[in-house]
Order: structure tokens, then C-alpha cells, then sequence
């Protein structure tokens, strides 16, 4: 029972919790979370 949905979600909690440590910026994860939603097949616009 996948959903690209919520693993996208997922995904992108990851990459917040990567950005608040200072590994990644805004935009870094901004072009990954596209680059995952376009991979998944997600269907959610999240900014």
C-alpha cells in the first residue's frame, strides 16, 4: 500500500530535519523535494 503522497511527506520531514541541522539550505531542499515528487509520481504541491 504504497502512497507517493505520503512518502513524499516523509521525504521531505527528512530533508527539513537535514536542513535545521545545516547539512542542506531552502533551496537544496526545494530542488530535491521536486526532484523526489517528479521520481514518486506524488501528486501534492507542498510549498
Amino acid at each position: 500500500m504504497n502512497n507517493p503522497n505520503i512518502d513524499l511527506l516523509g521525504q521531505v520531514n527528512l530533508l527539513k530535519a537535514l536542513q535545521k541541522a545545516g547539512i542542506i539550505n531552502e533551496q537544496e531542499l526545494k530542488k530535491i523535494a521536486v526532484r523526489l515528487a517528479v521520481k514518486n509520481g506524488a501528486s501534492i504541491v507542498l510549498w
